[in-house]
């Protein structure tokens, strides 16, 4: 009987988020350490979240919107025309794309495999998780619009920049090989 009741309990906690079970060692932890500072750090804690609320309700529904209306097809229009011209298009589109790190990764080996240069795809790969809709909505939300507005911005550059970086390397003839075998050339 105890075997079986051990073993529902670990099934159990193999199923709880590792994030939620994180917090509760936290609290724990804090509670035997600085027992008066575990009142202090829920009440800050759930103050805060329930001010974030509409901000994370409105980035969740900006977020299944976004998919649902298929984006992706829109983006895959924005890699049509000069390089010169395309890497700041894909860096632009990556900022506004409501996709996340994770989301990003089956769209960029689409998008190679569609033939789309590796310098555009890039640009694309690397503004994209660092800025979506749903993002800009939380950080308006929470550090205000001008936060949210220069984070934008720099994301924008940092694609720019890794887009011309990675043209430049490809045309100075570096990496050429690696950049074939993206594209599937090799």
């Amino acid at each position: 009987m105890t075997a079986k009741t051990l073993t529902r309990f670990n099934r159990s906690l193999q199923q709880l988020d590792r994030v939620v079970l994180a917090i509760a060692l936290l609290l724990i932890i804090l509670s035997v350490l600085v027992p008066p500072q575990v009142l202090t750090s829920l009440s800050f804690t759930l103050k805060n979240l329930w001010e974030v609320a509409p901000f994370l309700l409105l980035s969740i529904g900006i977020a299944t919107y976004t998919q649902a209306s298929r984006a992706d097809n829109l983006i895959g229009r924005a890699f049509q025309g000069r390089i010169s011209v395309m890497i700041p298009i894909a860096a632009i589109f990556g900022a506004f794309s409501p996709f996340c790190s994770c989301e990003v990764i089956p769209l960029i080996a689409a998008l190679l495999s569609m033939g789309v240069p590796v310098a555009a795809v890039m640009a694309f790969w690397l503004s994209s998780p660092l800025m979506t809709p749903s993002m800009f909505v939380l950080t308006v939300g929470t550090l205000g619009y001008q936060f949210a507005i220069a984070k934008t911005i720099a994301t924008v550059g940092i694609g720019i920049l890794g887009g011309f970086g990675t043209l430049a390397l490809i045309r100075s003839g570096f990496s050429t090989a690696s950049f074939a075998l993206a594209r599937g050339e090799a």
